[in-house]
């Protein structure tokens, strides 16, 4: 699949037509992404070094649409594929991350050449796209990067902070190019807080939602020199430091420890965006319609709510790790997933490793590279690790322990692809799996009663050490009532809000019942709840 065919008689690349070009681009296997990939990446670097500079760039921009199309291609493919990624998987991401790559340097290229120049009126338009494809190229690398939980690469920050200092001095950062749809410095802003939104800490669908806020708002933060922020005489809350010569985005102002202050490096001050944002969340809290605010309608959601009060907090002071890894790493099993965890704690989590009966549930094997009084960072060893993904519940079982830690999962980062490693919320120590029957009026006043399995947590930090239960996600409206079994006879309780909304289940508070309590059922639920089977 090469371009020979599209040359003049005597092949030279100077002489390819523009038009033949387009009918090839159209003949890559789209469906095949990792094919069609590597395929244009091979005619790009063969002729970008034997057209002139025009040429280059009018074949750079003539492959756009297609090289768009394909990384929607991989994005679908990425959403749909567990972790790790398997090699196939692999393999079309790595394809998909070298295309974009070699699309950033045959731009940097033409910028290269052009900014060692004296520029003329006929250089400045090539040198501004050229400058701002490479940048859009390599932040579309690192966002392609966050889509698996991996941590951005180290030499696309690297080349967004050289060429975003190419524009910087060219006098034309905030420039936007005809038939653009960004400035220079938009691309790096953008870039730069999206990292410090921890992409390996949000839960599906959370980047679309981050990536969304971020191209609409912000315009609120301020990029300025070093030397210009501290005269200002304001606070570094909220401040970030840009190193131009960096491999990562940059840090907390507030937090830079003992690395060096230097001219020539950048702050970037979050303090507007911030003030937005509070009121963003305010208003929203109020009732205000999400459109008047800036939003999309899913803020109405408290999950989106969530989500903007985590970026507030992110986007002030970033938190440190509290607690070293540990040298020695203790091995674990671990069950993913709501249905799989309920079935283990009601068999298999209580029985013996010699017991000769086939356990059935599949559980992976973990170490455990820090621990906290709060939750644990594991490495995946072996196992099914599907579908972990943030936000999903898990069971943690010590292979020296009986206790199963009930957790929740708050961060997932695959360094090289092949390896994985999670961050987890300890929730409880234990859980104990039932069902609930819960009776429901459908819009036509029917009573429909449904059995749901739920995991009751006798003791939950998060809800002031009161019990709690998890349920699959809108399965369970709070204002329902259950009943817990215990020695002393039944206990009957009330599922209070959600603390937690993730989108596999949900964790809700369970309150002590009292006859006051029925008015604060929702139309639509039912008051009575009961466990059909539940140990004391």
């Amino acid at each position: 699949m090469k371009l020979n065919g599209m040359l003049s008689p005597g092949g030279n690349a100077e002489a390819l037509d523009p038009e033949r070009f387009q009918a090839w681009l159209a003949t890559l296997p789209f469906e095949r992404p990792g094919v069609a990939a590597q395929a244009l990446m091979n005619e790009l670097q063969r002729f970008r070094s034997t057209n002139s500079r025009s040429t280059r760039l009018r074949l750079f921009e003539a492959s756009l649409e297609t090289v768009r199309r394909l990384v929607r291609e991989v994005e679908k493919l990425l959403a749909a594929s567990p972790l790790p990624l398997e090699q196939e998987v692999q393999l079309v991401f790595l394809a998909t991350n070298a295309l974009l790559k070699t699309l950033a340097a045959c731009y940097a290229g033409i910028a290269d050449e052009i900014n060692q120049k004296w520029i003329g009126l006929g250089l400045a338009k090539p040198l501004r796209l050229a400058t701002l494809r490479a940048m859009e190229f390599q932040a579309q690398r690192l966002d392609l990067a966050y889509r698996v939980y991996a941590r951005g690469s180290k030499s696309a920050w690297s080349e967004l902070h050289r060429l975003y200092r190419i524009a910087r001095s060219g006098g034309f950062a905030t420039h936007k190019p005809p038939g653009t749809g960004a400035s220079p410095e938009q691309v790096y802003v953008n870039a730069l807080l999206l990292d410090f939104a921890e992409p390996t800490k949000l839960a599906p669908g959370e980047l679309e939602r981050v990536r969304f806020y971020v191209e609409r708002h912000a315009k609120f933060v301020q990029l300025e020199e070093i030397a210009a922020a501290q005269k200002d005489n304001e606070s570094f809350d909220a401040c970030f430091l840009i190193k131009p010569k960096d491999s990562r985005a940059g840090r907390s102002l507030v937090r830079v420890g003992n690395t060096p202050v230097e001219s020539g490096d950048l702050v970037l001050r979050c303090s507007r965006l911030l003030t937005k944002l509070q009121g963003q969340i305010g208003g929203i809290e109020k009732g205000v319609e999400p459109a008047r605010l800036g939003l999309p309608l899913a803020a109405r959601q408290p999950q989106y709510v969530a989500l903007m009060r985590n970026l507030h907090r992110l986007w002030s002071a970033p938190p440190m790790r509290r607690f070293s890894r540990q040298k020695f790493k203790p091995r674990v099993d671990l069950v993913i997933g709501f249905d799989a965890l309920w079935t283990y704690l009601a068999g298999p989590a209580n029985r013996r490793r010699t017991d000769d009966l086939p356990v059935k549930i599949d559980t992976s094997e973990w170490a455990i590279g820090n621990e906290s009084p709060g939750g644990f960072s594991l490495q995946y060893i072996a196992g099914n690790a599907a579908p972990v993904r943030v936000g999903e519940v898990v069971g943690l079982r010590p292979r020296d322990q009986s206790v199963v830690h009930i957790c929740l999962t708050r961060r997932v980062v695959t360094g090289d692809l092949q390896s994985l490693e999670l961050g987890l919320q300890n929730l409880a120590p234990g859980g104990m799996p039932t069902m609930v029957s819960v009776e429901t009026t459908d819009k036509e006043g029917r009573q429909q009663v449904k059995a749901v399995r739920v995991i009751v947590l006798a003791k939950l930090p998060s809800a002031g050490d009161g019990p709690a239960l998890i349920a699959p996600a809108q399965t369970i409206q709070p204002g329902v009532s259950v009943y817990l079994q215990r020695r002393s006879g039944p206990l009957r309780l009330w599922v209070s809000k959600p603390i937690e909304q993730c989108p596999g289940c949900e964790v809700f508070a369970l309150i002590p019942f009292t006859p006051a309590g029925q008015a604060r059922t929702q139309p639509g639920t039912a008051a009575g709840a009961h466990s059909a089977a539940l140990a004391g």
